[in-house]
């Protein structure tokens, strides 16, 4: 930490040095030009002249299996780098091939540079045209879509609806490493609370909802695996009390986002208020699993499956809660 001491020139100008030592690191230089970013708490960010020119890191890629370079690779998307080269003795078609495929799973990633012993990712798209409240909203829309789909191909014993919910999971991941990575970029400030319209504080609430519904998006998957499981058709009784445990914990789950998108304390706790019935539905999800032992597995994993769902939609009403209270104490701050 450097301190230094406010000075006024003649005409009234406040001024304070930048340390010698900072500078020179950054490469700020006479008749350098740097941005100066007002943070909301009250602090004066000072951004110097081509720092995201060098948001830059490198993979080595000997020796990687392919989910190790793919773990390497969505890391490094998520902490905000703007290029990320992957490099080796000698990259060969298959590892170029493997990827481009992984890039292609990444919004905004691109091979832009190749040579023989290295592969190049560029992001080429601004996060700014990716405004997080949209970007959630269209995380929610894609996550019931693949609830309401799982759940009448489990009902309708639906194996091509199944998979097609299954192929859909890698939407909602793409726009929630997105968010996770917007979270980062204005973390290590390359970008800032003017450029994503919300302080940090914010943001932490859209990141946190995000990864609650990539959850969601996760059982969906999960009760279409448990359709391909299936070795009869269902039962009526049993066919009913996945319907209303369905209706119930979609219920949560979009109350609890209108509340987090409205910041509405009423909508959250009303939605608060069904937490304690969860006894009540998980004997009725033991007794549908014994009603058909034949495909007790795949009920027992829907029920669960659900139940899970509906606790997702709590959480994202406590995170609208506490998203409420920062909303308010910013506009009367």
């Amino acid at each position: 930490m450097y301190r230094r001491k406010v000075q006024v020139t003649g005409g009234g100008t406040f001024f304070v040095t930048l340390p010698k030592e900072w500078a020179e690191r950054v490469g700020v230089r006479h008749g350098c030009t740097v941005t100066l970013v007002p943070g909301e708490g009250g602090p004066l960010l000072v951004v110097p002249e081509g720092l995201r020119e060098h948001n830059r890191c490198s993979i080595e890629l000997d020796g990687r299996s392919r989910v190790e370079l793919q773990r390497a690779i969505i890391a490094r998307y998520i902490a905000g780098y703007d290029a990320i080269e992957v490099s080796g003795a000698r990259v060969r078609q298959e590892e170029r091939r493997m990827i481009r495929e992984i890039a292609q799973a990444l919004i905004g990633m691109e091979i832009l540079e190749e040579t023989q012993s290295t592969v190049v990712l560029h992001s080429v798209v601004n996060v700014q045209e990716f405004p997080a409240r949209q970007t959630i909203h269209r995380i929610l829309d894609i996550t019931l879509a693949m609830l309401d789909d799982a759940v009448a191909a489990f009902l309708g014993r639906d194996e091509e609806l199944a998979r097609d919910v299954i192929e859909r999971d890698g939407d909602v991941d793409r726009l929630v490493l997105l968010v996770a990575r917007q979270f980062s970029l204005l973390l290590r400030d390359l970008l800032s609370e003017e450029e994503t319209g919300m302080s940090r504080f914010q943001f932490l609430y859209y990141h946190t909802v995000a990864d609650q519904l990539e959850r969601v998006a996760d059982h969906a998957v999960k009760i279409s695996r448990a359709t391909l499981a299936l070795k009869l058709d269902l039962v009526s009784g049993v066919a009913e009390r996945v319907r209303g445990l369905h209706q119930e914990s979609r219920d949560v789950l979009v109350g609890a986002a209108r509340a987090f998108e409205e910041a509405d304390t009423v909508e959250a706790n009303r939605v608060l208020a069904g937490k304690e019935d969860r006894v009540r539905l998980l004997e009725l999800a033991q007794l549908s699993a014994a009603d058909q032992p034949e495909n007790a597995p795949a009920i027992s994993i829907v029920m669960d499956s659900l139940l899970r769902v509906r606790e997702y939609g709590f959480n994202i009403a406590e995170v609208a809660l506490d998203a409420a209270v920062a909303c308010a104490q910013k506009c009367t701050g």
